[in-house]
């Protein structure tokens, strides 16, 4: 059954939700494909730019793929497989297959943990030493892959031997972010898995990012929010956990009146389960046992703000399953303030130092700042998920709010 759908992955694309409502229609990937071969098929539901590409479509990249996959040692998982995973298989729009390397399915709690990537001393000293015990815990530590609290929390499970499951927002051929490929081996060898719903060269988007995070908190129990600004990416995570029925959790804030932890604060308010100690999340699944000492210590924050441009999800249930019923938490972003250059890395501030006048084109930054196509795509990206720049019309790009 794989080759059919990695047929229909090539042609609806990854997180496209008619591709479960194809497959639920007609019973299997095999089924649309057959009807697809007839030409009275064409579903109310599909874009006729759907359809048209699902008649024409073959099977000869499908089989193409499956041998690169085999090559490289990735197994392809699909809906109808006994070991795709019971919680993710059951949220609205989960990923008809996944590409894994490494031991992905398991009876053992998985907890989701995100962050910023330009977090401040406070948070990365508390998310290593949460991940760090829970991993010992035997909890499952999920995150994606990214810099900044997703490497902490896959890096605490890992250096103490701990299971951990990184959630690619690219395909496995692709390395991003630069130079991770060592690491994702790193948790494959300790136990954890590295997944993708992405065929295996598909870089990744900015829009997808959005989408990935659907897959951290539904392989997961809950979801715990190290840090977050008012317009934060975090938020998406977030409120894919709230509509999923998943618990949230959050890391109370160092300072209260930092705009860093602005968003953490507003999913207190609303019922969030605060963690003071990775007790406070071990006891709300497990039996609960002796009292564990409380061991976190709390320091000073920096002052700039994380943002992201990821669209809002609408929030249609209460934090958890086990609080109060309140009124949702509003993410509806806000307009965000003026980028903050001082904390990016040289690469991507010598890029974003270009912007400052003005959009400027691909061609134009390639120019400009001596990089190689492909590490400008990856600069651009990176600058593009973290909120620095947007892109514009004709292959440009410019600051965020930069008029």
């Amino acid at each position: 059954m794989t080759q059919y759908y990695l047929w229909l992955l090539q042609f609806m694309g990854a997180a496209n939700p008619r591709s479960v409502q194809l497959i639920k229609h007609y019973g299997s990937a095999e089924a649309v494909y057959e009807a697809f071969q007839t030409d009275g098929c064409n579903p109310r539901f599909l874009k006729s730019s759907e359809t048209a590409a699902l008649k024409t479509a073959s099977l000869d990249n499908s089989r193409e793929i499956m041998q690169i996959c085999a090559n490289n040692h990735y197994r392809i998982v699909t809906l109808e497989d006994a070991d795709y995973p019971v919680a993710l298989k059951n949220i609205y729009n989960p990923p008809i297959l996944l590409f894994v390397s490494g031991d992905l399915l398991r009876e053992e709690l998985c907890l989701a943990v995100v962050g910023t990537r330009n977090a401040c001393d406070y948070s990365f000293k508390i998310t290593k030493k949460l991940c760090t015990r829970l991993a010992r815990e035997k909890v499952t530590i999920v995150s994606g892959m990214a810099i900044g609290i997703d490497k902490t929390a896959h890096t605490a499970a890992v250096e103490v031997k701990g299971r951990t499951i990184g959630v690619l927002a690219c395909g496995f051929m692709v390395d991003y972010p630069r130079f991770s490929t060592p690491f994702r081996q790193e948790i494959i060898n300790t136990g954890g898995a590295v997944i993708s719903e992405l065929l295996p060269f598909q870089r990744g988007e900015r829009g997808y990012f959005n989408y990935r995070n659907r897959i951290m908190s539904g392989l997961s129990r809950g979801v715990l929010l190290i840090e977050a600004a008012e317009k934060s990416g975090c938020h998406i995570t977030a409120a894919h956990a709230i509509n999923q029925n998943r618990d949230i959790f959050c890391l109370p804030p160092s300072d209260i009146y930092n705009p860093r932890f602005r968003g953490v604060i507003g999913y207190l308010r609303d019922g969030a389960i605060p963690v003071f100690d990775h007790g406070d999340i071990l006891n709300e699944y497990l039996i609960k046992s002796a009292p564990v000492e409380p061991d976190l210590e709390y320091g000073d924050g920096h002052t700039n703000e994380d943002y992201s441009e990821d669209k809002p999800i609408k929030v249609k249930s209460s934090v958890s399953a086990n609080s109060p019923k309140t009124k949702p938490f509003n993410i509806t972003p806000q307009k965000p303030p003026e980028p903050d250059l001082s904390e990016l890395s040289e690469e991507t501030r010598r890029i974003a130092e270009l912007l400052k006048d003005g959009a400027k084109t691909v061609d134009f930054l390639a120019e400009k700042s001596g990089f190689m196509a492909d590490e400008l795509s990856d600069y651009l990206l990176e600058l593009e998920i973290d909120g620095i720049i947007e892109s514009g019309a004709g292959s440009s790009y410019k600051l965020m709010n930069h008029v």
